[in-house]
Order: structure tokens, then C-alpha cells, then sequence
């Protein structure tokens, strides 16, 4: 029981809120309270499996690190109470079924899951060690997220879809970055490298730039969809 309980707290459940970026096309589409929302349902859960998989091998990958880290080192990776063997088998078994899931749901699904998949993957094992390419990488698994929203219930995918998305993402991004760099201090660049090419003024201005630009373009896109709904009655009279 208490490698059942390790295993499932290592799949990180209040991390899941994030895969909400699933139902983004859902919801902008106006599809909400339609039958469209059972295959949204359904990659909601096959990201969580999946996000839940590429959790475990960051957790494997990070292990001696997390170790030193003030709370990381309780992980149950970390101080041991899910054997590494039995995390990679985790981790594996996840990945191999919430993908084939995934593409037992749709084709666009499966390929946008892939692409989660291995653009994480590729962070874990090295992106996060690249300044500025670490917070896009974490914004464009959110992107990825939404897409693969939108492919599960077949609806275009809007331009200010992605581009709301990829802004919000951002502001989560950096919002972590800064969190980690003050609460971490002097000790920031021993437990995670890249936040010593960091510095909190740098992480304020760019939260200020992501957070105006975030409101501008959800401000534009609003304005936008008035003009299209003014001119789609004027033609109808």
C-alpha cells in the first residue's frame, strides 16, 4: 500500500490542474455543454496520465538533486520510497499507454500527445539547463496542451488561441522561476543551475512585459470577435 500511495503522490495530482489547458478549445469554441465534451474529458485524463509519466522520469533524473532541495527531498523518489526500478516501470507503462490511448482518440490528438512528450522529455534531459529555452519549453507544453485539446473534439484552432495561451504560459513560467529564485536565495543556483543565469529584476521585467502583453492580446481578441459578430449581422440584414 505504501508503494501504491508513493507512486501516485510521484505522479504529482495537484499538478493536473494544468492540463485544464485541455478544454481551452472547448470552451472558446462554445462547445461546453455539448457532447464534444466527453472526448475533452478523455485527453484531460491521458494528459494527466502522460504528465504524470514525464513527472516520474524528471523525479528519476533529478533524484541526487532533489536530495539537497529543501522540499524536493521528500519526493518519494528522492528519499526512496519508490524504488527507482519500479519508477522507470511506472514511467514507461504510462507513457506507452496514455500515448496509445491518445491515438485511439484521434490522429491530431496523438501526434499533439507525442510532440508533449518529447519536447518535455528533451526538457528534463536538457532543455531546463538553457536560459530563456527552459520558460518556452514549459510555455509550449501548455500550447501543446490546448492543440491537443482542440484536435480531440475536431474544431479549428484559433490564432489567439494559441497566442492567449502561450502568453498565460509564459506568466506561469516565469511566476514559477521567480518563486524558486527568492525562496531559494543564495542557495537558487546550487539547486536548480540555470536560475544562476537569473536574476530577480530580470524575472520581474519579464512579467511585467508577458503580463501587459497577456492583457493586450485577450483585449484585441475581444475586440476582435465584436467587429466579426457586428458585420456577420449587419450582412445577414
Amino acid at each position: 500500500m505504501s508503494l501504491l500511495v508513493a507512486a501516485l503522490v510521484s505522479l504529482r495530482p495537484r499538478q493536473w490542474v494544468k492540463n485544464l489547458f485541455v478544454f481551452a478549445g472547448l470552451i472558446f469554441s462554445q462547445n461546453l455543454f455539448t457532447p464534444l465534451v466527453w472526448p475533452a474529458l478523455a485527453g484531460f485524463l491521458i494528459f494527466c496520465a502522460l504528465s504524470g509519466a514525464i513527472y516520474v522520469f524528471n523525479d528519476v533524473v533529478d533524484a541526487e538533486k532533489d536530495r539537497l532541495h529543501p522540499a524536493k527531498r521528500y519526493r518519494p523518489i528522492a528519499r526512496g520510497a519508490l524504488p527507482i526500478p519500479a519508477a522507470w516501470a511506472l514511467g514507461i507503462v504510462l507513457l506507452v499507454g496514455s500515448l496509445i490511448a491518445a491515438f485511439c482518440l484521434s490522429t491530431g490528438f496523438g501526434l499533439a500527445a507525442a510532440a508533449y512528450a518529447a519536447l518535455l522529455t528533451a526538457y528534463s534531459v536538457w532543455l531546463k539547463h538553457l536560459v530563456i529555452l527552459d520558460v518556452l519549453t514549459v510555455a509550449a507544453g501548455f500550447v501543446l496542451r490546448a492543440v491537443a485539446g482542440a484536435e480531440a473534439i475536431a474544431v479549428e484552432i484559433s490564432g489567439w488561441l494559441v497566442i492567449c495561451t502561450i502568453l498565460v504560459a509564459l506568466f506561469l513560467a516565469l511566476g514559477k522561476r521567480r518563486h524558486e529564485y527568492r525562496t531559494l536565495k543564495g542557495d537558487a543556483a546550487a539547486h536548480r543551475p540555470i536560475l544562476a543565469e537569473y536574476s530577480e529584476s530580470f524575472l520581474d521585467q519579464m512579467v511585467a512585459v508577458v503580463t501587459a502583453s497577456t492583457v493586450t492580446a485577450y483585449a484585441l481578441y475581444t475586440m476582435s470577435r465584436r467587429r466579426w459578430r457586428s458585420s456577420t449581422r449587419g450582412s445577414c440584414r
